[in-house]
This record gives C-alpha cells, sequence and structure tokens, in this order.
C-alpha cells in the first residue's frame, strides 16, 4: 500500500519535475517549530 502507479503524459511529468527541481521557500511556521527544543532537552515548556 505505500507503492502507487502514476501515470501523465510526458508534458506534465516535464512540468512535474520542474516544480520538483525549483528552490525552495521556508515556511516561517516549520522554521520556528524546527528551532524549539525537544520535549527531552533542557528549556522545553509546555504550551497548553
Amino acid at each position: 500500500m505505500d507503492n502507487r502507479l502514476v501515470r501523465m503524459s510526458p508534458e506534465g511529468f516535464a512540468e512535474f519535475m520542474d516544480v520538483l527541481s525549483a528552490p525552495v521557500a521556508p515556511v516561517p511556521d516549520m522554521v520556528e517549530l524546527a528551532k524549539r527544543p525537544a520535549p527531552w532537552e533542557a528549556g522545553h515548556t509546555t504550551k497548553r
């Protein structure tokens, strides 16, 4: 169930590859999340 056949035209595949090859833009919420200390690290606070 972890594999799925996807069919697309050569043009569609080229566009798909262009999107994957484009530079990425950081997502501010994800950057902030990655900077938070893990629950087992010093400095972690529980947010409720």
